[in-house]
C-alpha cells in the first residue's frame, strides 16, 4: 500500500486503519473507539431472524439503531423484507448501497424532504412514508403527481405516545380512506410503534401497554376491510415487545432495532425483572486510563461526547474491577471509581462500557470497529451518520 493510499484509509477509516487483521487490536486501539463483537452482532440477527420465521413474521429493522449499509445487508441476508428508516437521509444512504423497500417511519412534511422523497422513488427505489395529517396527504400527492411517481402511504396511529400519529379510530380510518382515494398515492397500510412499551420493566405491564396499542390496529384494519379496503401492511412493534407482539397476530412485520446492539437501557427490562436478556451485548465503547493521581478512581478519554447520556451511566464490562463505576467527569473525560478507596489502574489501562443508549451513541462516532475476539476484523463507516 503506497503512502498515498494509506492516507486516504486512514481519513476514511480512522486512525485505528492499520490494526485491522491484527490479533492484539482490541489492546492497542487509538481510544476513546466504538466496538462491535461481531459474533455477538450475528448470533442476535440470526436469532431474531428465527423467532420471527417461527412465529411467521416478517421483520423490517430499523436502521435508525445501527445507520449501517453493511448491518442492514446482514439482516437483509438473514430474511428481513426491507429497512425501516428515521428519515429521508437514512433511506438515501440505503437506497444509494442498493437497498430498497424502505419505509420512513415519520411525516416528511417539508418541500425540500418531499422533494427528496419523490426523487428516490422517481429512481425506482421501493419507498414509503407514514402520514398522520389530511394537508400531508394532499402535500404528498401534488409532489408525487409533478413527479410522475407513485408514493407508497401507511397511516401512522398513536399508540398514546403522543408524538406522532392519529389518535382517534374514525379520523385513523377516514385519513386511511383519503389515501385511497387520492392520486399518485398507494394506500399500503397502518403504523403503530408503541415506544411507550419498550422499556417497562414489568413483563404484566409491558404486555397490557402494547397489547392496548395492538388493539388499535386491528380495529382500524378491520374498520377498513368492512369499507373493502385491505391493510397489507401493519407495522410496529419493538425490541422489548417483539415477543408479545409476534404472539398476539395482528402485525404484519417488526421495527425490531436495538436486539441487533442490546444497550444497557433495554437488557435492564430483563435483568429488572429477574430474567435473561434474550440477546447479547455487543456494542461497547473503549476508553483508556490517561490520569490516575487521586486514590479510589482514576480519570480516562472517554466523556459526555462519548456516549449518549439520556441512557444514565456507562457500565463498565472489561478491564475494571468488579464493583467499579463509570461517571462522566466532562466533555472529553471520564471518571472510573474504584471499589477499593485506595486502589488505582496503570495509564493506558483499557476500560470497555456497554452503551447506555445505542442509537444515538452510535451517531457520535464515524465508524465502528469490528472485533471477533481481539482481533480487529474491519472497520465500518457509521454511512448515514447525521442523515
Amino acid at each position: 500500500m503506497t503512502l498515498a493510499e494509506k492516507t486516504i484509509k486512514f481519513k476514511e477509516l480512522g486512525p485505528n486503519a492499520s490494526l485491522i487483521g491484527c490479533s492484539d487490536a482490541r489492546h492497542n486501539l487509538n481510544t476513546p473507539a466504538l466496538l462491535l463483537d461481531l459474533n455477538a452482532l450475528d448470533r442476535n440477527i440470526q436469532k431474531m431472524a428465527l423467532f420471527a420465521c417461527k412465529e411467521k413474521i416478517a421483520l423490517r429493522p430499523h436502521g435508525k439503531c445501527h445507520k449501517s449499509v453493511a448491518i442492514a445487508r446482514r439482516q437483509l441476508n438473514a430474511g428481513a423484507v426491507g429497512l425501516c428508516c428515521a428519515s429521508v437521509g437514512e433511506a438515501e444512504v440505503m437506497a444509494a448501497a442498493g437497498i430498497s423497500d424502505l419505509l420512513i417511519t415519520g411525516p416528511l412534511v417539508t418541500q425540500a424532504k418531499i422533494k427528496r422523497l419523490c426523487a428516490l422513488a422517481s429512481r425506482g427505489h421501493d419507498v414509503k412514508v407514514v402520514v398522520d395529517n389530511p394537508d400531508n396527504v394532499q402535500t404528498l400527492s401534488v409532489a408525487a403527481q409533478s413527479t410522475d411517481v407513485e408514493l407508497g402511504i401507511l397511516v401512522d396511529i398513536d399508540p398514546g405516545l403522543n408524538r406522532t400519529g392519529v389518535l382517534d379510530h374514525c379520523a385513523t380510518v377516514e385519513l386511511a380512506k383519503s389515501v385511497n382515494n387520492t392520486p399518485h398515492l398507494k394506500y399500503c397500510g397502518l403504523q403503530c410503534y408503541a415506544g411507550n412499551a419498550q422499556h417497562i420493566d414489568d413483563f404484566e405491564l409491558r404486555m397490557e401497554k402494547s397489547l392496548q396499542a395492538l388493539k388499535k390496529v386491528a380495529t382500524v384494519r378491520d374498520l377498513l376491510a368492512s369499507e373493502g379496503i385491505e391493510s397489507a401492511i401493519l407495522s410496529g412493534g419493538g425490541t422489548g415487545t417483539f415477543d408479545i407482539d409476534a404472539a398476539a397476530e395482528v402485525l404484519t412485520e417488526l421495527q425490531v432495532g436495538s436486539y441487533v446492539f442490546m444497550d444497557s437501557q433495554y437488557n435492564d427490562v430483563w435483568l429488572n425483572y429477574g430474567e435473561l436478556p434474550p440477546f447479547e451485548p455487543a456494542l461497547f465503547v473503549q476508553s483508556s486510563v490517561i490520569s490516575a493521581n487521586q486514590p479510589g478512581f482514576v480519570t480516562t478519554d472517554a466523556g459526555l461526547k462519548q456516549f449518549a447520556v439520556d441512557g444514565g451511566e456507562p457500565i463498565p464490562l472489561k478491564g475494571a474491577p468488579s464493583g467499579s463505576r463509570y461517571h462522566y467527569f466532562g466533555d472529553e473525560h471520564g471518571r472510573l471509581e474504584l471499589p477499593d478507596a485506595t486502589g488505582s489502574l496503570p495509564l493506558g489501562a483499557r476500560i470497555e462500557c456497554m452503551a447506555t443508549h445505542c442509537d444515538p451513541t452510535v451517531n457520535l462516532y464515524n465508524v465502528v470497529h469490528c472485533f471477533r475476539g481481539d482481533t480487529l476484523v474491519d472497520i465500518w463507516p457509521i454511512d448515514a451518520r447525521g442523515a
